[in-house]
């Protein structure tokens, strides 16, 4: 029983290789397991919402650290972000954030941009009153050891209402 089983193995293995093999002879290219299809790979809508996720934690917890590693070393003026985050958790409280995506492009093997709303309700201790805010971002991103970072920014102005 255990001989048949194997030598089925053997069987299965071997067609498999051979097909793989003469495929390579004549120069035909193929999928090996570690590609993804197509749309798998260019569905980088959850990659995104696992690093919106993580911005969205931070700010809930003051996380700074976690706050800070979600931007890559070279986004412009990195310092002057950690300073301005810090500065609007010390005089309020982020009671809610909901990110939301609008959409995701790859712009290369480690490169993507989005487009990504954030919600904000907040508590201001000086005036001690709640107030709601959104911010919409075109973001920049490059993945760095696997992960996808903010790269840029641009804050999107609000349309004029007519």
């Amino acid at each position: 029983m255990v001989l048949v089983g194997v030598l089925g193995f053997l069987y299965i293995s071997g067609k498999f290789l051979y097909s793989r093999a003469s495929q390579w002879l004549a120069g035909k290219p193929t999928q090996t397991t570690a590609e993804l299809p197509p749309e798998a790979k260019d569905n980088l809508k959850p990659e995104v919402e696992k690093l919106a996720e993580k911005i969205r934690a931070s700010h809930m917890h003051k996380d700074i650290h976690k706050f800070m590693a979600c931007y890559s070393p070279n986004y412009p003026k990195l310092g002057e972000l950690e300073h301005a985050i810090l500065e609007l958790w010390k005089s309020h409280d982020i009671k809610e954030v909901n990110p939301r995506i609008a959409t995701v492009k790859r712009l290369g093997d480690n490169q993507a941009s989005a487009v990504v709303t954030l919600s904000f309700q907040l508590y201001d201790h000086q005036k001690q009153d709640f107030r709601l805010e959104r911010h919409t971002y075109t973001l920049s991103l490059e993945k760095i050891g696997g992960e996808w970072k903010i790269r840029d920014s641009r804050k999107e102005t609000a349309e004029p209402r007519t």
